[in-house]
């Protein structure tokens, strides 16, 4: 069964299109997430793999830079037998042509070596200065998610949607968008219920739903004792993590506290201070302003209007001088979003 509808736009001569009708039919493609790959990233290589096959009859490997550390990406990659291979497997100059899904070149975000440009980006941030040389460009900024762009691309090429595909880009979709309440457009709703009697519910349920060990409720617990508040903003900054992601994660959590508008939290995970920042105040640009930070300290990241990533590298920092990086780091935020001055408590208050 495939999933078609007469209410997405059609694009004329897609991107898509112009790129298969360049790409050496029976070639090999190489198609990169963004490091650390979210849900969003990892189904739309899937989607985009299975395309190539079609349109290119191409040999395709999905790529992916630093660890699947988060429970529930993790389980979705082990129960949709989704097949992604480390980076540092990967030989670049072995491939006719290279795509990068849900990322960008010199985002510092990928693992995308320097001197390559990709043939193809398929992305729904905002289109970066080295994304100009790259000769087939796909970016939507009012989708999303990046797995909506596929989906509708799937429809297009009249293409079918097995249940594993179909479940991973509706929980790509699920996950980019906080169930469709943060950022969600027209077209991600859309492709959420012609993809969701495709999927596997059961599965899906155990992905959303994981087993996960006793450090990551160590984490959290930690998390939540350095959180602290400055006016309406949560700030927790963790110390070494087993995985990046409990990052983002703990941004997303903390931002939910009652009277939160901006969350910052900021952790270590090899040799790189790792800084998520989420916001309900939309009139702001969460994107923009993580992109002013990282500069600010020779750093990369970007974003959206209401959730941002960024990374800073830290190699062979001591522990105080992480220490001391996160409060500058805190206080350039505070200064930005007009905190600085305001009252500070912790979150939760220690027990006398």
């Amino acid at each position: 069964m495939g999933v078609s509808s007469n209410t997405f736009p059609k694009i004329e001569l897609s991107v898509l299109e112009r790129f298969f009708d360049d790409f050496p039919q029976g070639g090999k493609l190489l198609i990169l997430t963004h490091d650390h790959p979210d849900p969003d990233s990892i189904s739309s290589a899937a989607a985009l793999a299975q395309i190539a096959q079609v349109l290119g009859k191409a040999k395709t490997t999905i790529a992916y830079g630093g660890i699947i550390g988060r429970a529930e990406n993790a389980h979705m990659v082990k129960y949709l037998k989704l097949k992604l291979v480390p980076v540092e497997k990967v030989k670049f100059d072995k491939y006719d042509k290279i795509a990068m899904c849900d990322t960008q070149p010199t985002t510092g975000n990928n693992a995308l070596p320097d001197g390559i440009t990709p043939d193809l980006v398929i992305d729904h941030h905002p289109k970066i200065k080295a994304t100009k040389d790259v000769p087939f460009v796909d970016i939507r900024l009012d989708y999303g998610a990046t797995a909506s762009i596929l989906c509708e691309y799937l429809d297009k090429f009249d293409l079918q949607i097995d249940q594993s595909l179909a479940t991973a880009l509706l929980y790509g979709i699920k996950s980019e968008t906080q169930d469709l309440g943060r950022e969600a457009y027209a077209v991600d709703i859309e492709s959420y219920l012609k993809l969701f009697p495709l999927a596997n519910k059961k599965l899906l349920s155990k992905i959303v739903n994981p087993r996960v060990s006793e450090q990551y409720f160590k984490d959290l617990v930690y998390a939540l004792q350095k959180a602290h508040w400055v006016g309406s903003a949560l700030v927790s900054h963790l110390s070494d993590v087993d995985s990046p992601d409990i990052v983002p994660e703990v941004a997303d959590l903390i931002l939910r506290a009652e009277g939160c508008s901006w969350a910052l939290c900021t952790g270590q995970y090899e040799g790189n201070l790792h800084c998520s920042i989420r916001t309900t105040n939309v009139r702001k640009d969460a994107g923009k302003l993580m992109k002013a930070l990282m500069k600010s300290f020779g750093g990369t990241g970007g974003g959206h209007l209401l959730i941002a990533g960024g990374k800073i590298a830290a190699p062979g920092m001591e522990a105080w001088q992480i220490h001391e990086l996160q409060q500058q780091l805190e206080e350039k935020f505070l200064k930005k979003i007009k905190k600085i001055d305001q009252s500070q408590s912790q979150l939760i208050e220690p027990e006398q």
